[in-house]
């Protein structure tokens, strides 16, 4: 039984999220892996919101869905271009959620830079979200600043990020954009602009830098079975 059919049975919403981020559109088609991995980077917010109230959501099943993710991806890859001549670099790195990511593998070799530690297995990375709560991330209802009601600021102010929008949520413009991007909200956010007959902005920054980040790195070779 997959772990879809699974989660579907206790929580749906978070077997939606597990079904979307395993089906998710890939895009190789720039000549540097940190564009693959602004493509085809997915903050797993939902699986840390939703083991604020599920006891089952333990290290285990952290571990078990993030491999679900991988595998599917595994499978997937197969039909892009880079499977044949290059292969790829699949990662699981630690931010304010476990985050997934892929990227075709160039010259550039590993995409990011800064304080990185890599280690060996997904738990290594995952263990500390156990031990700790998604809502400790928020300084007053930690369950306000959520995807619908950024999604309704920005609706309100007419597809606008600027300060306005921000300071109606109660944060600051850069943490707006942080949490649009945490929330993968890209698509909807640039959705509402269109309909405003605004520009489309641009999101999905790798959010690695000098802060010491764990990462798990993945290796597949060109044409792996």
């Amino acid at each position: 039984m997959s772990l879809v059919v699974q989660t579907r049975r206790r929580c749906a919403e978070l077997a939606n999220f597990l079904e979307g981020v395993c089906e998710a559109p890939l895009d190789f088609t720039s000549e540097h892996p940190l564009d693959h991995s602004r493509f085809n980077h997915v903050h797993l917010w939902a699986l840390e919101y939703w083991a604020d109230r599920h006891g089952w959501i333990d290290l285990g099943y952290r571990v078990d869905f993030v491999e679900a993710i991988l595998t599917r991806w595994t499978q997937r890859l197969r039909g892009y271009r880079p499977y044949q001549e290059q292969g790829y670099r699949l990662y699981l790195y630690a931010d304010l959620a476990p985050t997934v990511s892929v990227v075709a593998e160039t010259p550039h070799g590993c995409p990011y830079s800064g304080n990185l530690t890599f280690v060996e297995r997904t738990v290594d990375v995952l263990r500390p979200y156990a031990n700790r709560s998604w809502a400790d991330n928020f300084t007053d209802d930690p369950y306000a600043l959520g995807p619908d009601r950024i999604l309704d600021a920005v609706a309100r102010h007419a597809g606008s990020i600027s300060h306005a929008t921000a300071r109606s949520l109660g944060v600051s413009r850069g943490r707006l954009r942080s949490m649009i991007d945490v929330f993968d909200l890209g698509e909807e956010v640039n959705a509402i602009r269109k309909r405003n007959r605004r520009r489309p902005a641009a999101f999905r920054d790798v959010p690695l830098n000098d802060r010491n980040v764990a990462v798990h790195e993945r290796l597949l070779a060109p044409g792996y079975r």
